[in-house]
Parts: structure tokens; sequence; C-alpha cells
């Protein structure tokens, strides 16, 4: 029990870490906030004024709001999101990671013959795995404390928290819920249908699993839970229902029931609005308990029941993404329903394949998802646009939404904290330690001399991107000229961003100076303490394509030519066996017909997503050319083509027209 107000009339949970040392229950470490400027990488369905691009877009809702679909550690989006959503999302999901040694193996398929892929976990998405439980229970107490701690603080007066997990730690996570939002401000322990499974660990006997916990908790009593009601399935008789034992305060919160006002007892409200009282009255389905004094209404066998804390009536699994933890639609849509209401913002920081993002979506809340995997990003990408087709479809309108990231300026978080140790240091220093670090992780030595080559790897040298801006074709140009003045024949750059469309040019360019390049990705892995002490950190060359332009008039149309993904260790051999075609290999792809090019616009430029194709469970044909696009004046255009390949990696390639 921990101390309050001089009474021991709270419970605490307490692990190594939780106080600074030594343990003093007045003293508790601070939760490190680090607010960052969102990066937008892609906006998709937003109408583009006076293009005619054909976008699905039919139309905004909510002048100036763009749904939000977040690349990044959910800490750092979580506090980022800080100073603008304090205290404005109405409500959130999280489904966390469970114990250790949850297989996340994803089940793909490739090309239009649904060729099998077992798809591991990025590196950036095991290690960030393990640092949650390196320490074992306390590292994942301290770790997930610090979450709901942060979410706490986005959630309105009257918002709502969903918590789901699992038999091993639900009973201690709701401990540490109750200290975040308070006891008092939990409302139930919803049971969910799991996948069974019939486990039986060493030294004790197992009970096959069959359901999760969802806590549900209030930020405060202004909260409000909607009911949920579902049909009645088997015969029943008819029975008495308290009036007044919703939970949650509604305003007004009296009613008047034959000429006398009501008040719920106190956190809670009426089920119904005094209209359909008076109804039920008329038609004698309101009485006064006799011993408890309290209205109760006539639940009728052709009624819908009231759903209770028993969910297991539906699915809490789902499997049509291939992801090994997909939460239902039928669980995320009770959620959704009962957690918030038409125009609602909704958020989920464990996204995964979507679900949250695709339910609130449908059901007509806006919503913002963060996950630290490229793929789930990718994932969720198609997983919306198909379901705002759909809408499409049915008349119905929707927000467009935007992708993001923390990109550099998490970078430079993570260039002043980690490479220079959290010091002030002069810029060149700076620029030198971090140039340093990069070229030890790929395995070379550094070089002095020369104003554009850093390093040295066997008879290769190296270039360095900059932490906090794309590696440009000029900045190519300028390595390759350098390399060929001193008669050096291989180059390597490596960077974290790319100007768009760089890549094969810059190739064949360097190739037509005598200059054999290598492009290669520097990942995320690199910010991760541990993927760097492990030497688990891999760099990959870029996809490559090739593309194709056709005119006719003010018209214009792209096809895609070739496809190859280089890095062979990327792919396993038994995958590249059973691909037929080079298209086998792009799961999707885009174009954006009137690019911004950095020389015409004093900001960076936003990729939108004017046409798009991919493919999907039901149809895994991927059309290799777009219909032709009518430009509405003359002049010169950039055409920007994005694919990304089966493993979520993106490739970019840009055409100048003239129309």
């Amino acid at each position: 029990m921990a101390k309050n107000n001089n009474n021991y009339n709270h419970t605490e949970l307490i692990w190594d870490g939780k106080f600074e040392e030594p343990i003093k229950l007045t003293q508790k470490r601070t939760i490190e906030k680090i607010v960052l400027p969102f990066q937008v990488i892609e906006v998709i369905n937003e109408p583009r004024e006076g293009t005619g691009s054909g976008q699905l877009f039919s139309g905004r809702r909510k002048e100036g709001w763009k749904n939000k679909l977040i690349w990044g550690d959910n800490k750092l989006v979580v506090s980022s999101l800080l100073k603008e959503y304090t205290g404005k999302i109405n409500l959130i999901y999280i489904d966390p990671p469970f114990y250790t040694g949850t297989d996340q193996k994803i089940i793909l398929t490739a090309g239009e013959n649904n060729t099998p892929i077992t798809k591991e976990p990025s590196m950036i998405e095991e290690a960030a795995y393990r640092n949650v439980w390196r320490h074992g229970a306390a590292s994942y107490f301290h770790w997930f404390w610090e979450k709901l701690f942060l979410m706490r603080d986005l959630l309105a007066n009257d918002g709502i928290i969903f918590i789901r997990h699992d038999q091993y730690w639900s009973h201690y996570v709701k401990v540490i819920a109750d200290e975040v939002f308070g006891r008092n401000n939990f409302q139930n322990e919803i049971v969910v249908k799991r996948i069974y499974k019939n486990i039986t660990q060493q030294g004790r006997i197992s009970l096959p699993l069959a359901t999760d916990s969802l806590f549900v908790y209030f930020k405060s009593d202004a909260a409000h839970y909607h009911n949920i009601y579902r049909e009645l399935k088997e015969t029943r008789e008819s029975y008495w229902r308290a009036l007044d034992d919703s939970s949650g305060v509604r305003k007004p919160p009296e009613r008047v029931i034959f000429g006398k006002t009501y008040y719920p007892p106190a956190g809670k409200h009426f089920k119904f609005s005094q209209e359909k009282i008076d109804m039920f009255t008329n038609e004698g389905r309101i009485r006064i308990n006799e011993k408890t004094g309290h209205p109760q209404y006539l639940v009728l066998e052709t009624d819908k029941a009231i759903l209770n804390s028993n969910w297991t009536d539906i699915s809490g699994y789902s499997f049509t993404t291939g992801y090994p933890t997909e939460n239902s639609e039928d669980l995320l849509e009770r959620v959704i329903k009962a957690g918030s209401e038409s125009g609602d913002l909704v958020a989920d920081f464990f996204s995964g394949s979507g679900t949250t993002g695709a339910v609130a979506e449908r059901l007509g809340r806006r919503w913002i998802m963060c996950d630290l995997g490229r793929f789930a990003i990718h994932t969720s990408r198609k997983r919306l646009m198909e379901v705002q087709r759909k809408l499409k479809e049915s008349g119905r309108e929707y927000y467009p939404f935007e992708i993001l990231n923390l990109g550099k300026y998490e970078r430079q978080h993570w260039q002043t904290a980690v490479v220079n140790g959290g010091k002030s240091t002069a810029e060149g220093k700076k620029i030198a330690q971090y140039v340093n670090f990069v070229i030890e992780l790929y395995r070379g030595e550094t070089v002095n001399g020369f104003s554009h080559l850093h390093g040295k790897k066997d008879n290769v040298f190296i270039h360095i991107g900059a932490v906090d801006a794309p590696v440009t074709m000029n900045e190519i140009k300028e390595a390759v000229e350098e390399c060929k003045k001193n008669k050096f024949s291989h180059l390597d750059i490596l960077g974290w961003e790319w100007e768009m469309g760089v890549n094969e040019e810059a190739v064949k360019w360097a190739k037509s100076q005598g200059i054999r390049l290598r492009l290669l990705q520097i990942p995320r892995e690199v910010m991760d303490k541990k993927a760097v002490e492990n030497g688990e950190v891999k760099f990959f060359e870029l996809d490559y394509v090739e593309v194709a332009v056709e005119k006719r008039g003010q018209e214009v149309k792209v096809s895609l030519k070739n496809f190859a993904i280089p890095s062979d260790e990327y792919i396993p051999n038994e995958l590249r066996e059973r691909i037929e075609n080079w298209s086998d290999y792009i799961d999707y792809w885009s174009v954006d017909w009137d690019y911004e090019s950095l020389k015409s616009s004093e900001r960076e430029p936003i990729f939108e997503n004017d046409w798009q194709t991919f493919r999907t469970k039901k149809n895994t044909k991927l059309e290799l050319a777009t219909p032709w696009h009518k430009y509405s004046k003359k002049g010169k255009f950039l055409i920007l083509v994005k694919v990304i390949d089966i493993f979520g990696n993106d490739t970019s390639k840009i055409i100048e027209v003239r129309i």
C-alpha cells in the first residue's frame, strides 16, 4: 500500500526504476516529454484545386482537418502530440505488446498467384520489443506507466480509454492504470474472446486460453459511456431492469417519472431520454421498485439487450491482413460506439494493421494512429484507402488523411542525445561525431582531406548524408566528381532520406563518369542503442524502378517497365525462386501528377496521392499503367511516381513533362 495524506488508502505498484535512488515514495522520476515537429510525408485523398485529377475524395466534413497516420516511436509521437492535442482526444484504444515470446511474424502474399511470404519483424521492431522487456517485468511496468501518463494528458476531460491485455500481466496493468487514472475512474473489465491456445508450461498445469481483458477508464466523472445493444437470440421471459444505472454523467441528469423528479446515483445517468421514458410510461413499461425506490423499465424479449461486460459473443481477433494480433473490426466497432460520438477524435498508438482507423473512418470519427513498423503504416494506408473507396461508392463523405513522421527532428534529437552525449557541441565537431558514428556502424574507416568523401571500406569510398536533410542530386554529383578527380572508381552514399527520384538517375549518371555508385538506406535501427551494441544494423540498397511516359495533347499516361530489389539478403532465396515476374515484388504504386520541386517552393514538398493501385487479398491484380491524365493548363510539370514493395519499402522516380 502507498501512503497518501498520512493514510494508507490506495494501492500502488512499485518496481525498480520507478523512483530516484534511494527509493522515496514522494519523489517519482519525472517523465521526459520530448516535443518535436511532425513532417508530412504524404497526403491522400485531398482535393487539389484545378487539376481535374479524378481523386477518390468526395468532400470534406470539417474544413482543415486531416486524419493522421504516424510512423514512429509512440512515446515520442504522443509527447509531440501534446503541444496541439492536450485534452482533445475523446477516445483512446490501445493493445500494447503482451508477454515475451509473442510470435510477431506476418503472413503475406506476393503477386497475382498469392505466393506466400513470412515476414519477420524488422530489426527496429525487435529491438524496441526487447528494450521493453530488457529487465523483465520492471522495465515493462515502467515503459507502460510512462505511456499511460502521456496518453492521459491527451484525453479530453470527458474522454475514455480502453486498454487490452492478456492473462499474464493484465492484473499488474490494472494496478498501474488505477494509479494513472485513479481507481474511482475505473469502470469495468470487459472479457474479450481471443484465439484459443492450449499451452502447457513446464512446472504448471495450464488451462486453454480463451479470453483477454479490456479495461475501461474514464478521464473524469464527465465521461459518458454509450450503451451497446445486441439482439436477443434466445427465447426468454420479460424482466425488469434498473433505469438509472448507466455509467457516466449526462446533462440534464434528472428525469420526471409519474410526476416526480428523479436523479440517478452519483456517477450514473438514466438510460433513456425523457421522451422515451414518457413513451414507455404510456406503454406500461415503467415502474418504481417498491424495495429500492428506484425506477425500472420492462425489457421485452423482442428488445435489444444492453451489452454487459461479457463480449465473448464476437471474435476479439481477425485475420484479414496477415497480422498475428489483428484486432477484429467487430470489437473495435463496439469500443468506438461505446466511447465516442460522430465527429469525435479517436486514437490508437499501437495501431498495427490499422483496425481502429478503419472502423473509425467507417463510423464517421476522426482518428490519429501511430506505429513503429514501416510495414504497419503501409498496410494501414492500403486498408484505409479501401475503406474510403467503399464509402465513396455508397455516397458517403470522408476526411483526407496524411502520413507523418518525426523524421529529421527525431534524428536531430538522437544526434544531440546519443552521438554527442547530450552536450552542447560546436557544429563542425557535432557533424564529425555523427559521420564517424555512422561510418563505424558501416564497418568503414574515416578518411580526411576530402570535401565530400567521409570514409572508406576496402576500396570503396563513402559519403554520409546529413541527419536532417535528404540527399540531393547535387550532393551526389559533388561526391562523384571528387571520386573522379582522385581516380576512385567505387562510391557508396548512405542517406536517411533522398530527394525524390534520384536513385536511377544518379546511378546512371555516375556510371557515365566511370564511377560505380551504390545508394544505401541508413535504417532507424542506427538510433537504437541495443541494436547498435548487438551489431544488428544493416544498410540496404534502394529499390530500382523503371518508368515510361506517353503523351497525347494535354494528356499523360505513366507505365511501370521494370522493378528490382537489389539487396539479396533482404529476400529469402526460396521467395526469389517462386517469384515469376518483376512486378510480383510490387505491392502498391501511386502518382502525383504535379509534384512541387524543392526549387519552386519554400517549404519541403509533399507527395499528394492523385492516383494509386494496390493489391488486396480479394484482388491480387496490379495495374502497371495509369489511366490517361489530362492537365487543365499548359506548362512544365513534375510527375512523381512512388512504388512500395512487398516488404513496405518505398522508392520513387521523378519525370518532367512539358504540356
